[in-house]
Order: C-alpha cells, then structure tokens, then sequence
C-alpha cells in the first residue's frame, strides 16, 4: 500500500500496536477475528506488518514506509543542550532519541521526544505541549523528570526527559524470578508515582508495564505522561472509545478501564482500575481478560462485561513457568494469591469506578498491611479473620503462649521473670477488655436511645422532624437517672453534634457545654476528649476562636497515643480543623491531612470514616480558597457516599451544598445550581422545603441570583434569613443580610440595599476583628453601590479601600483570595468609567492571571467569563481593538458555558466579540457575585 495518510494512521496505529505486541500463531488468529469484523483494516495491517516482519517494538515500525521525515538523519544534531545519538522508540506520539549532553557543563544522557508528523496540526501538537506542561509539575523519585523543553529551528516541539536504563517491571521481576513477597514493595513505588500526579490534579491514563521500568538498582520510573489528562481539565473531550480513536485521545486497550473505552468522564479512579490490571499481571502471569489474543470486540467485551476470574483461580499445572518466575509452584502461588491479594486486585478491577478504591493511597495502604499480615479494609472484617491476621503477624508469641499454656497444665513452675510478663499481659488485656466493653455500652446506649426515638417519637405515625426528635433525644437523656455518666456524656455530645449539624447553633452550645462540663468529672478519657472538641468547634462558630482552640488542644492532650484512640483523636482533628478554618485556613487543611493518615493506618479504617474525612478535607480546601483541591475530595467523598448507599442522606446534603459552594466559587454556576439543587431535595420532607437548612437556601439563593434570576433568589434567602432569626444564627443571618443587600442592589433597590448592608455590618463589627477579609467585602459593596448613584470618585475610594484589607489579610494568612479577583475586576470597570483606561487594563490582566493560576485548565469559569470582559471593554476604551475583540471572544465562551446563553453578561460579550454594539458597552457589577 502507499504511505498513509495521518488520517489512516489515526485509524491504523491502534490495530498496528496490537498487532506487534503479538507473534506466530497469535497473530493470524488475530487478524483472522479482524477480518471478520473489518476486511478493509486488517488488509492493510496486514499489508503493513508484511513491508517489516522484524518490527518488535509496539507503536509505529522502525523502518515502515511511513516513518516521519523528520526523523531521518537526525543523528549528530544538536537539541537544546544535547546531541542526538540514536532512535530508541517510536510511538503515536511521535518518536524518541537517545542523547547526551554536550555543552562541556557535566555528562548526562537523556530522551529527547519528537512530536509525529501526523500529528502536527490534527491536535498532537497541543497534546505534545500538554505534556511537557504536566511533567514539570510532577516531582517525585519515581516518575520519569523534565530537563527541558522547546522548538527546533524548524518549528517541531521536543521534550528532553530523564533517560532510564531500565526493564519494563513485569520483564525485571520474571528474569530474576522475584517472589510475589517482593513484587509488591516495587509496585508500591508506582502507588506512590501514581498517588503524587494525583495530588497535582493530574490522571496518567496509560499505566501499562512498558510505561513502568525498573532501572538496575531497583529504582522505579514511571513514563510517558503523554495521554495524561488534567482532572477535570477536558471534559468529555478527552474521551476515547476503543473502535474510534484518534491520536488525541489514544490509550493502550489491554489496559483501559471501562469507562475509557466507553467514552465516559476519565477519574483517578481510571488509573486505579489500570494498576489494577497492572498488578493481577505482575502476580498471576496473567491478564484478567484471559489468555489472548484478543479481537478489538473481544477485549472491548472482557474490559466492560466480563467479571475477571479471581487471580488465584487463574493459576494451574499449565501456567508452571508463570509460578516458577515467582519462586514458587502453581498450588503454592495460589496459595500465596488466595484471599487478600484476590480481594485487593478485583477491587481495584471494579467495572463502577465507585467500587474501586476511592483512592490510589487506600489500595497502597492495603498492600502494605497484606505484607504486615494486618487485616486489609477490602475484606469483611470478621473476628476469625482479624485473629487470623492476628496469629500470622505474631507466630512465634502465639506458638509460645500455646506451649505456655500446655507447660501449665502439666504443672511446670513459672519463673519471676514469667510472672512478671504475665502480670504486664494481664494488665494490657485488663485495659484492652475495658476499652472494649467501654465501646459496648456507649453502642448500646446510643442503639437504646435510637429505638426508643424511633418507636415513641411520633406515635400512631404522626409525621416528626429531625429537630423534634433530637428534642426529644435531649429529654430523655435529661431525665435519665443513675446510669453510665459516660454513657450520657456520650450522647450529650452525639446530639449537640447534630444541632450543630441542623445551623442550631444556640442550643448545640447548650447542650455541649453541658456534656463538657459533666465530662469534666469523668476519668474516661474518651469521652472526656470528645466532649471538649465537640464544645470546640461550637464555640468557633459562635465568633469564640480563641477559647475553641484551647479547647481542641485539652481535647487532644487527654489522648494518648495508643491505636484503640485512633478514631476520637481523628474526630478531634477534624473539629480542629473547624476551629482553624476561619483564622489560619493552612492549618485547618494540615489538621485533616493528619486525621487521614491517622485514619488509614488505623485498624478502625472504613470508607464511612474515610467519607467523613475527606468532606472535612475538601471543606478546609474550599475555605481556604483552594477550590480546585476542594472540588477533587469532594468527588472522592461523593463516590465513597454512593458506593455505601447514603447519597440520599443528611450527610449527603451536607456534602452537596458545600460542593456547590465550591463550585460556585470556581465560577461554575450552573454545574452549583444542580449540585444545591440536588442537596435540598436530599434535606427537604415532601414537597415542602420547611425543614432545608437555612444555610442552604441562602446559598442556593445566591447561586440563583449569579444566574439573573433575582426574584426566585430573592425568595430562597428571604426564607433563610426567616429560619435564621427564629434560630438566633448570626452567623446564618449576617450571610443571609449579604446576600439580601445584593439582590436588592441588582434590582435597583439602592436604598434598601444600603440599610440591610449596614445591618450586616452591626453583626460583622461585635463578631470579626476590623482586619478580616469581610471588612473588604463591606468596602467592596459600598463601592458598587456608590457606582450603581453615579458617585465613581466616591466609589474608587470604597474600591482601594477593600483591596487594602484584602491584601493585609492575606499576607497575614488568613483567607479571601477570590475576593482579590472580584476587587480588582469591580476596580477595573470604576477606573475605565472614571477615563483611567491604562489602570484598567492593569487591573483585570492582574485578575485574570491569578485566576488563570487557580482554574482547571480547559475547565470554563463564569470568573474567568466576566474577567475577560471587563478587560475586553478596557482595551477597547484604549483603541487595542484585536486585543478587545480576542478578549471578548474568549468572556463569550467562558459565560455560554457558566452561566448559560441568555444570561445579560452572556449577551453582552457575544455581541461585543460580533462587533455588534453600536458603542461602548459598560459592565454590570451587579450581575456578579
């Protein structure tokens, strides 16, 4: 056949790659199944594969009729600071030489990568860029470095990477025959890899043995981020299915995730199901998909229908050479594959990404305590097998206590010694029973406490609230006498908690303080920590941060630190965590860092406690401004929700309206619509929306009103603001009152808008130090409002004044960083009315750069839209009009998408990027947050 076309390749690379993985008789089957299915293609594989039988590398041959000219005679040239020496691979991407450095400064080789002819202009070229974007990100020992990057004098992009001497892991482990023991520490280094991009927002998407080599002194890498896509950073765009891929969205089938293949929405949990496949070949021999080869609707089959057979099933007398690369025979591998490591392989294979582990970290924390011979949180967690568990870590204490116990019973006369270590035995497992019969009641008394609110709460059926029944709860527990003072400490706290959780702020400190002060004569600690981090956290959001903390900080000295305390002193981080939020955000998001690795390496790990921890995570995030790491736990969190059933819970309300917020924050109001939405439809009774949070429809109000629907807004806060007052919330009031002034200032309600302002202002001044980042956001208001009057001196002046606040409160570390951006856009629009056009302009291009930092890249932002709008009309003010019209092109697409096309902002820059308005437009401030 004649050289084909970069449109043929985008069709034929893939099949070629699966061709050249496979040999002799393999690949006629291979090609007999596709040319069943598609005569044409496999003709001209076959066309191909018969031009260069010797091709042995997967990816394009070395020296097909089809290789790209500018690989030829590139040896001896010069790249950057190295010299080219020889072509090592050619891939879909393009191609890769081996280099050395020559610029006499010190002696290093490296990879130097080409971008494919091919692809130049068909969407490689921005992949190719993408990827160099994405490997200086990733720092860690075991991915694969960035030296450089750049253009030759031709105009084709290279990347220099690391070069690694080193065997792809599967082909390492089998030729020094590594039993499965010692397998799994070098596939924790590709955990740890892969768990580092995670934590930079970045999903590999193509974790497959060839991307994972083993240099000779038993040093990981991992490679080629060339498909890896940042999360959240594409949408569906970066989809790919198996039968149409292009060379944007190429993968390796064998070891795809369903939902890769199947075009739907690529999470971490993708590169999990990767490793997973990755994991079951580095064990068994195998891959899950069975023995191949396979035709393209074969594996497509295998990788979205068919469960994989458990690894230890897939081992026999057949598969002795397999065993024997592992140190063993085939009954002894299955031995060694039976139970734990089946169970950790298979969840990682989950066809639901929401089976999967929630995280790359958890399915590394079970391999670690599978080597420690620990219970793994994967499997049941019955008694027989935590003993079990239990008797394999501690053979020789075990074998000795049983012949201590014969020795015993034949009457053999213990030493001084043994006495003593008996006595010290007794006493442990003295502390250990009372620490568990502890648990038991509590338990009991909270299940005591629950049937009898369930069974006499509403007699007859008569319908009842939450809050009825926590009254309820907070009676009977009032009038018990007698009793387990811990017990009632307990529940004091359990139902304070849940006022606290229900914004009824005022009688959760009641009932607190009550459980603290009753603690107080208590010895258990337990209880005693946990009732004085519940009071904690209360008191933080009562406007008491200073004696919160104290609080926290006796809370966590009561605790020693011992495992059967795991769990309480994770609770109290995360009501720590509460505390800091507000004062020192970064020390609020290290407090639930802490929780959750106190959690998972507790033997009390579970994805409820996990859920908790990681809403608390992404709460912290999302205060601190850091939305983009808050939106990516708050999907962690999500996932683990539905996968234990409770997405229809009051926890599930909870966690879709601080998502939301998150959202919203990151200009994504539509997509906060629906998550808030769906939060009050999780909280509401019936139809009616009478027992929704407060907070809740205050917020749903404002996203409402950032989308022009002022009246519908109007009414959601209006009946937060109610719910509120009658609560006594402040904290919910002063929230209500901002949002209130804004509506009214948005429908020309200037005057009402100003006395409600200065209401919240009474509120803001008795609870907040004059240096808070709310003083800005007062300022700020006041600003527009002087703009909407017509006052733009007056209104300068409110303007400079909120952006001396904000940056004071910022560099002293407190919170506020998207109010940065709204300031310096509402200053831009007053500076281009008042003729300042120059200082506009500096304005939103600063606004917009830090915003650009902080966004999803590819994601649209409605901040982003209204930035570039704002900067379009400055520009345009000054006469830059291409400038202008680029800006206004780029706010259309960005509003279109945040805030839907008939939105005025919407409107406003469509009609300036057509050139439509017949003179120079002026921006709405009111239509912002």
């Amino acid at each position: 056949m004649s050289t084909p076309t970069p449109e043929q390749w985008k069709v034929l690379g893939p099949y070629l790659d699966q061709a050249l993985t496979l040999s002799g008789e393999e690949r006629v089957r291979w090609l007999e199944s596709l040319r069943r299915e598609n005569p044409v293609v496999a003709g001209q594989i076959q066309e191909l594969l018969e031009h260069d039988r010797a091709a042995e590398h997967e990816g394009l041959l070395e020296n097909n009729p089809f290789r790209p000219s500018e690989t030829l005679g590139l040896a001896g040239q010069t790249v950057g600071a190295y010299r080219l020496i020889s072509a090592i691979g050619h891939g879909g991407m393009g191609t890769v030489w081996l280099a050395e450095r020559n610029d006499g400064r010190f002696q290093r080789k490296a990879a130097v990568k080409f971008l494919s002819a091919g692809l130049v202009g068909h969407g490689g070229e921005e992949r190719f860029k993408r990827e160099g974007a994405i490997l200086a990100r990733l720092a860690n020992p075991n991915i694969a470095e960035l030296l450089d990057a750049g253009v030759t004098t031709g105009g084709q992009p290279y990347l220099i990477l690391e070069y690694v001497e080193g065997e792809p892991i599967d082909r390492y482990c089998d030729e020094r025959r590594l039993e499965v023991r010692a397998r799994i520490p070098l596939f924790l280094d590709v955990l740890a890899a892969v768990a580092h991009a995670h934590s930079t927002l970045i999903v590999h998407r193509d974790i497959k043995p060839s991307n994972v080599l083993v240099n000779k002194d038993g040093q990981v890498k991992l490679l080629d981020f060339g498909i890896a896509k940042l999360l959240e950073g594409e949408g569906r765009e970066g989809a790919a299915t198996l039968l149409t891929r292009e060379a944007g969205s190429a993968l390796t089938p064998e070891y795809a995730a369903p939902e890769q293949v199947t075009g739907e929405p690529v999470i971490t949990a993708t590169d999990t199901y990767g490793l997973g496949v990755l994991l079951y070949v580095l064990l068994s021999g195998q891959h899950p998909a069975g023995p191949g080869p396979h035709s393209p609707v074969e594996l497509l089959k295998a990788i979205t229908e068919t469960e994989p057979r458990w690894p230890s099933d897939v081992v026999n007398s057949d598969q002795a050479a397999h065993a024997a690369n592992r140190g063993a025979t085939a009954e002894k591998l299955r031995r060694l594959l039976r139970g734990d490591l089946d169970t950790i392989i298979l969840k990682a294979l989950k066809k639901n990404p929401l089976e999967r582990y929630p995280s790359v970290s958890g399915m590394a924390d079970d391999l670690a305590r599978y080597l420690r011979n620990e219970p793994i949180s994967a499997r049941p967690d019955t008694m027989t097998y935590r003993a079990a568990k239990f008797i394999r870590r501690n053979r020789t204490a075990v074998a000795l206590a049983t012949l201590a116990v014969v020795a015993t019973a034949a009457g053999l006369v213990g030493t001084l010694l043994q006495a003593r270590t008996a006595r010290q035995q007794r006493d442990y497992a003295r502390q250990q029973r009372d620490f568990a019969f502890g648990q038991l009641s509590r338990a009991e008394a909270i299940n005591d406490l629950n049937a009898i609110l369930l069974s006499d709460a509403a007699p007859l059926g008569k319908p009842f609230t939450v809050n009825h029944l926590l009254e309820r709860a907070e009676q009977i527990v009032g009038r018990q006498q007698g009793g387990n003072e811990v017990d009632r400490v307990e529940l004091l706290t359990a139902i304070g908690r849940q006022y606290q959780i229900q914004d009824e702020d005022a009688t959760a400190s009641r009932v607190l303080t009550e459980a603290y002060e009753l603690s107080r004569g208590l010895a258990d600690r337990h209880a005693r920590a946990r009732a004085a981090c519940a009071l904690a956290s209360n008191l933080a959001q009562e406007r008491d941060p200073a004696r919160g903390e104290g609080l926290f900080q006796e809370g966590l000295r009561e605790l020693p630190d011992e495992p059967q305390f795991a769990l309480v002193r994770v609770f109290c981080l995360e009501r720590g965590s509460e505390v800091a939020r507000d004062d020192n955000p970064e020390e609020a998001i290290i407090r639930m860092q802490t929780a959750l690795r106190i959690l998972r390496q507790s033997p009390f790990d579970s994805s409820l406690e996990e859920c908790k921890a990681q809403m608390e995570l992404a709460e912290s995030y999302r205060i601190a401004g850091r939305n983009r790491e808050a939106n990516v736990a708050f999907e962690q969190a999500s996932f683990l929700l539905t996968a234990l059933g409770r997405d229809d819970t009051q926890r599930a309300g909870t966690l879709f309206n601080n998502w939301g917020l998150s959202l919203w924050l990151l200009g994504r109001s539509l997509d906060a619509e629906r998550v808030l939405r769906r939060a009050i439809d999780i909280s509401r009774a019936g139809p009616s929306e009478q027992d929704v949070s407060p907070m809740l429809l205050i917020n749903y109000g404002g996203v409402l009103r950032d989308l022009g629907r002022l009246d519908e807004a109007a009414d959601y806060v209006e009946r937060g603001y109610a719910k509120a007052r009658q609560a006594d919330n402040r904290v919910v009031i002063f929230q209500a009152l901002l949002k209130k002034a804004r509506i009214l200032r948005d429908q020309g309600d200037l005057r009402g808008a100003t006395a409600i302002l200065s209401e919240a202002e009474v509120i803001a001044r008795r609870d907040y130090p004059p240096t808070n980042y709310r003083f800005a956001v007062f300022a700020t208001e006041h600003a527009l409002l002087a703009q909407a009057h017509g006052d733009l001196t007056s209104a300068l002046q409110h303007a400079d004044q909120a952006m001396a606040i904000i940056e004071a409160s910022m560099k002293a570390g407190g919170s506020g960083s998207e109010h940065l951006t709204l300031i310096l856009r509402y200053r831009s629009d007053i500076e281009r009315q008042l003729g300042r056009a120059e200082q506009a302009v500096s304005d939103a291009a600063r606004a917009l750069n830090i915003l650009q930092a902080a966004s999803e890249p590819g994601m649209p932002s409605g901040n982003l839209g209204k930035t570039y709008l704002a900067l379009g009309r400055a520009l345009q003010t000054l006469g830059r009009a291409d400038e202008a019209h680029a800006a206004f092109l780029s706010a259309a697409d960005h509003l279109q998408k945040t805030l839907g096309p008939n939105h005025p902002d919407t409107r406003a820059a469509r009609q300036l990027a057509e050139g439509g308005a017949a003179k120079r437009g002026t921006t709405n401030p009111s239509q912002a947050k």
